[in-house]
């Protein structure tokens, strides 16, 4: 928050992307990320970071980290960087050195009750002189039912709309408490614990604060206050900027079909199937891509309405005969199911693997779902959580194709599903 704020303000109700000869440089750095990924499919840090995360802090140090404003301090101890107030000091912040625009960044934090705090994203110093003023996004920390709302550092104040800052009970006092950070574009959404807290378009702040440093604040305090401490851990950061859009958000180019789906107002993808049109089998009814992919990151979100029922295909090599030329992870409402998991439960694998927990949000809320396939290697992540990592030449589909197209299923009434965010990183 901004300093300029009382501690008194601050318990104010605060919410809510053939190579030639000449290419062998390129080619090398390409293969190089390839048999990177390929290895984090398999090896996982012991804290469960998924494909393409990376640490911000190395546990040891603070290199690759840099203090700007105030007199605060920040030390490591353990696995934790600790930042502890200093009477009379403005808002103090370590920065990363590394700038970041399209991103998703998790981290796990514990502050003293008293005390106030927030992570800058997108952030820049004034007239990007080092000693100036930090400004620009901040994900909220705080006891008093604000945290996980984005505030404006010395940036116009709160970014979150008045009318949508509602007090919650996410945030445990006293406690280690997780975020996730997704920025994309104009939209910032912020998880709490496994709770959605924001889900934020701010064109305007997109366009003063493209990218920036990520900044852990430490808030300033009166005299004969404190002192206070804050804690951070289990800093990860998977960077979204060369992922590619597959729906623009206002048509199908790119896309063919001869089904039911429509660009809508809010930007998403609406499939509506025709009264009378039952069933799954009605694959030109389907959206493909024109394009065919063969190792990618797909990232995805959608909703599915009561027992809404789709699929996500990929590596299709004959759009006519997708079941049995392509893979398919489905996407089933299975909120709430407490049996066991099949191939066919949201996740899964169809005629593979069911997924290794049921991680579907309830019905008309977004579901996230991010595919990684390189080579034979397949993972999926539902909602924040790895719920399939395989190896496909060792299943039933090994003799699929090892590329194809992307598709999204119409299963036919009454499964109205929306689609948004759809994006890719080719490797």
């Amino acid at each position: 928050m901004n300093s300029a704020k009382s501690n008194n303000h601050l318990f104010k109700t605060p919410h809510i992307l053939k190579p030639t000869v000449n290419d062998n440089m390129q080619r090398f750095k390409i293969i190089g990320l390839a048999v990177a990924l390929i290895c984090t499919l398999s090896v996982q840090p012991s804290h469960g970071a998924e494909l393409g995360w990376v640490q911000l802090f190395n546990g040891k140090d603070l290199n690759g980290w840099t203090q700007r404003n105030g007199t605060a301090t920040y030390r490591v101890e353990g696995d934790m960087i600790i930042g502890k107030t200093n009477e009379g000091s403005p808002n103090s912040f370590l920065c990363t050195d590394q700038l970041y625009g399209d991103f998703e960044l998790k981290f796990e934090v514990k502050v003293d009750d008293a005390l106030n705090s927030g992570v800058q994203i997108r952030s820049q110093t004034k007239n990007g002189e080092p000693q100036g003023r930090v400004n620009g996004p901040q994900v909220e920390i705080a006891i008093n039912g604000s945290a996980g709302y984005i505030y404006g550092e010395a940036a116009g104040g709160w970014m979150t709309p008045d009318d949508v800052r509602d007090n919650h009970d996410y945030f445990k006092p006293g406690e280690w408490n997780a975020y996730h950070v997704k920025a994309v574009g104009a939209r910032i959404m912020v998880w709490l614990n496994g709770e959605l807290v924001s889900d934020l378009v701010d064109e305007a702040k997109l366009e003063s604060h493209p990218k920036g440093f990520i900044g852990l604040q430490v808030h300033g305090i009166g005299r004969g206050t404190g002192p206070y401490e804050v804690r951070w851990r289990n800093l990860e950061l998977r960077d979204l900027s060369n992922y590619q859009s597959l729906f623009n958000g206002k048509n199908l180019d790119g896309w063919t079909t001869t089904g039911n789906w429509t660009a809508q107002d809010d930007g998403s993808l609406l499939i509506h199937p025709r009264p009378g049109e039952k069933g799954w089998q009605r694959y030109d009814a389907y959206i493909w891509t024109k394009k065919q992919y063969k190792d990618f990151v797909l990232d995805l979100e959608y909703s599915y309405p009561p027992k809404g029922n789709s699929g996500v295909f990929f590596r299709v090599g004959d759009t006519a005969d997708p079941v049995k030329q392509g893979i398919e992870a489905q996407i089933l409402d299975t909120f709430g199911n407490a049996s066991a998991l099949s191939a066919h439960d949201h996740g899964g694998i169809i005629s593979t693997v069911g997924p290794t927990r049921n991680m579907s949000a309830a019905p008309n809320q977004w579901n996230r779902m991010v595919v990684h396939c390189i080579g034979s290697k397949l993972a999926v992540e539902l909602n924040g959580e790895k719920v399939v990592d395989i190896d496909l030449s060792e299943t039933p589909v090994k003799d699929r194709p090892l590329s194809g197209y992307i598709g999204l299923q119409d299963h036919g009434e009454p499964n109205n599903l929306r689609f948004r965010n759809i994006r890719i990183l080719e490797l």
